[in-house]
C-alpha cells in the first residue's frame, strides 16, 4: 500500500508558527527601540561635546568672552543673524559648519539651506522630532531650526535688561565650570512631556533656552554640556525643579540653581521665561 506524503503544514501548525513569530517580534521590538534610542542619545552627546569644545575654543581666541546667545524671540532672529558674535554664526565655524546666516541665505537662494530633522548635521539631534510648523519662519523665505541651544541664563547678571542685552560674561566669571550649563538639547516638540505638565506649551522657536524647554526624549531627560566641556544626562524632573523643590515655572522667589546644575553662575536663576 502506498503511503500518503503530506504536501504542506496543517492549519494548526501554521498558526503555531505564526504565533511564535509574533511572540518573537513582540520581544524584539522593545529591544530594537531601546538600541535606537541609545544610539541616538550617543550621537546627540557627541554633537553637544563638539559644541562645548568649540565654545571653549571660541573663548580662548576672544579674550575669554563667550559668544552672544542672541535675543530669544523668533522675531529677533533676523537681527541675531546679522551679528558675527551670535553663537550660531561664531561657533558653527569651529565645528566645521558655515555661519548659520549663510545657511539661511542659501536656503532662500535654493541652495543647501538650514539642516532639518533627518539630516546629519551638528545642529540636529538624530532623536528629535519636529513640531508641524517647524522650521520657524522669519519671512522673506527665511527660516531657522536647530536642536542645541546655549544656556540663556549665563548672562543674567549683566547690566542691560534681560531681553535687550548683547553683553556677555567671560569664562573667568564662572566659578564652578563643572556644574555650570553651557549648552543643552532643547525640547523639539511639546509631546515630549504630558499636556498636564506645568512646562507644557512653552514656546520652542528659540535660539537659546533654560529649564523651561528642557527636553524629555532620552530616558526621562536630556543632555547638557557644562562649561568644563563634559557632557552629562540630566533628568527632566531634576532640571525643571527649583532648589526649593517646586516644578512651578513661575514660583515666587524660586531659584533653579542647584549644587550640580547651575544656570546663572553669578546669582540666583529666577523664574523669568527665556
Amino acid at each position: 500500500m502506498k503511503r500518503r506524503v503530506r504536501s504542506g503544514f496543517t492549519l494548526v501548525e501554521l498558526l503555531i508558527v505564526l504565533g511564535v513569530i509574533v511572540l518573537l517580534v513582540g520581544l524584539l521590538m522593545p529591544a530594537i527601540g531601546m538600541a535606537r534610542r541609545s544610539s541616538n542619545a550617543a550621537a546627540s552627546q557627541s554633537n553637544l561635546k563638539q559644541w562645548g569644545a568649540a565654545t571653549i575654543n571660541y573663548t580662548t581666541i576672544n579674550k575669554d568672552r563667550l559668544p552672544w546667545e542672541g535675543k530669544p524671540a523668533s522675531s529677533d532672529m533676523v537681527e541675531n543673524l546679522l551679528q558675527t558674535t551670535f553663537w550660531a554664526n561664531a561657533v558653527s565655524v569651529l565645528v566645521g559648519e558655515r555661519p548659520y546666516s549663510k545657511l539661511v541665505d542659501n536656503g532662500v537662494a535654493g541652495l543647501d539651506g538650514i539642516p532639518l530633522p533627518g539630516s546629519r548635521s551638528v545642529f540636529i539631534d538624530p532623536g528629535a522630532d519636529a513640531e508641524p510648523d517647524a522650521p520657524w519662519q522669519l519671512g522673506s523665505g527665511k527660516a531657522f531650526y536647530f536642536n542645541y541651544v546655549p544656556n540663556s541664563r549665563l548672562n543674567d547678571s549683566v547690566a542691560t535688561p534681560l531681553h535687550a542685552r548683547s553683553e556677555v560674561i567671560s569664562m573667568h566669571h564662572i566659578a564652578d565650570s563643572a556644574a555650570t550649563v553651557l549648552m543643552m538639547e532643547a525640547r523639539s516638540t511639546n509631546k515630549e512631556i504630558p499636556g498636564a505638565d506645568p512646562y507644557s506649551g512653552a514656546a520652542l522657536d528659540l535660539c537659546q533656552s533654560d529649564w523651561h524647554t528642557f527636553p524629555n526624549r532620552y530616558f526621562e531627560g536630556g543632555h547638557v554640556v557644562f562649561a568644563d566641556g563634559h557632557v552629562s544626562h540630566v533628568l527632566n524632573d531634576v532640571a525643571t525643579r527649583s532648589f526649593q523643590g517646586s516644578r512651578d515655572p513661575i514660583q515666587s522667589g524660586g531659584d533653579w540653581n542647584k549644587p550640580k546644575l547651575i544656570w546663572n553662575p553669578q546669582g540666583p536663576a529666577g523664574n523669568v521665561a527665556p
